[in-house]
């Protein structure tokens, strides 16, 4: 109980000791067979919040929870598959084993805990979650629509999006209730520039990927959500400028041309790694993807 109250009391204050935090998780990794839930929750949690990974304490604590299971209310559940995907550690028999579970449960899920956990299954882009989840998920949140917040619409829509829902009238509600609010105040109606890029890649899902023509938001905020989108520069990483160096020292009679680095599409907003030309046909070369992709 020391172990939890101590991290959880720096992260709630916002006090940053990495040292404290490395020599907690070494304590309670000898003691986490005496954790409770809620101090499995809370521990890993602190964690999260300070952005302190604690790789081995992490892999036990996955390991413990899924033989542990049943003892996790909704909110811990939440909150442990929150800190993992926060702290991106990869963790898929956790995230296997918790679907089941979280779909028995979902019906004690707030709005926060919905989104929490939808969200934490897209940031590890553990694409192999099941179906009665997400559509779980889908028709909660559709219930608890007049309750969500307006960013965690957000992320529960662009979370189906990475995810890659097939049944894409279960989303229509949720992107109704940001059409209407968005008319109601649109004066007042504010998301972060995260959020805005989010929302235009769940648009850019619905309406593209899956031939749905027309976005079902106003065109207005269509338009913002676009231009934030577009603000976001690329930087390309060292392993594409090799690449592309590696391309450009072919010999000239195997008809390999780079044309353009990070192609941009105006219409989707998306950009390609590379364009090339192989023997007077264009290919797109995706080199760090798809983790920068819906």
């Amino acid at each position: 109980q020391a172990i939890v109250n101590t991290v959880w009391a720096y992260a709630t204050a916002g006090h940053t000791d990495p040292h404290l935090f490395d020599a907690m998780s070494q304590l309670a990794l000898l003691k986490l067979q005496n954790f409770n839930s809620q101090e499995i929750a809370n521990t890993v949690w602190a964690y999260a919040t300070m952005n302190h990974p604690a790789l081995e304490f992490f892999t036990a604590v996955s390991n413990l929870t899924v033989l542990r299971l049943k003892m996790f209310n909704s909110q811990e559940l939440a909150n442990t598959m929150w800190a993992f995907a926060t702290l991106t550690h990869p963790a898929p028999e956790f995230f296997d084993a918790v679907s089941g579970l979280v779909v028995s449960k979902l019906n004690t899920f707030n709005s926060q805990e919905l989104a929490n956990t939808i969200w934490a299954y897209a940031t590890v882009y553990h694409y192999g979650v099941s179906p009665p989840l997400i559509n779980g998920v889908l028709w909660e949140a559709t219930q608890q629509v007049v309750s969500l917040e307006s960013e965690q619409i957000v992320n529960i829509l662009w979370s189906v999006a990475v995810l890659n829902s097939v049944d894409t009238q279960l989303v229509m509600p949720l992107f109704s209730e940001i059409s209407k609010r968005y008319h109601l105040s649109e004066k007042k109606f504010r998301l972060s520039r995260e959020a805005l890029s989010q929302l235009h890649q769940a648009s850019m899902w619905y309406s593209e990927e899956h031939h749905c023509n027309e976005s079902l938001l106003p065109d207005q905020l269509c338009e913002d959500c676009f231009v934030n989108f577009n603000s976001h520069g690329s930087v390309p990483s060292k392993l594409q400028r090799d690449i592309v160096q590696t391309f450009q020292s072919l010999p000239s009679y195997l008809g390999i041309t780079v044309i353009e680095e990070e192609s941009h599409c105006e219409h989707t907003g998306y950009s390609i790694d590379v364009l090339i030309s192989v023997q007077q046909q264009q290919l797109a070369v995706e080199i760090d993807g798809p983790c920068h992709f819906v």
